[in-house]
């Protein structure tokens, strides 16, 4: 299997994949409430430039963090590739 037929592969089913464990997960589902309101009230007390420099932190984190688990889905591939052979 190509590198790019590994990486489509990833990317179609990653959203898919994570969506459904993560949106029946009662603790993610809690944590994620507990993170709205926490930024509720971080937006509350903080300018407006604060607040658009934070969404833009969060933002990269959540790339970097898509980034960690295409790294941890094609090394598994890979070696999934090599069990193969």
């Amino acid at each position: 299997m190509s590198k790019q037929k590994i990486e489509d592969c990833y990317f179609e089913h990653n959203s898919t994949i994570f969506s459904e464990i993560l949106g029946e997960d009662e603790e993610y589902l809690q944590l994620k409430k507990a993170k709205r309101a926490a930024e509720k009230a971080l937006q509350s007390v903080i300018s407006k430039e604060a607040w658009k420099q934070y969404l833009a932190l969060d933002e990269i984190c959540n790339e970097l963090e898509c980034a960690r688990y295409k790294a941890m889905y094609l090394a598994g591939a890979a070696d999934c590739k090599k069990l193969e052979e």
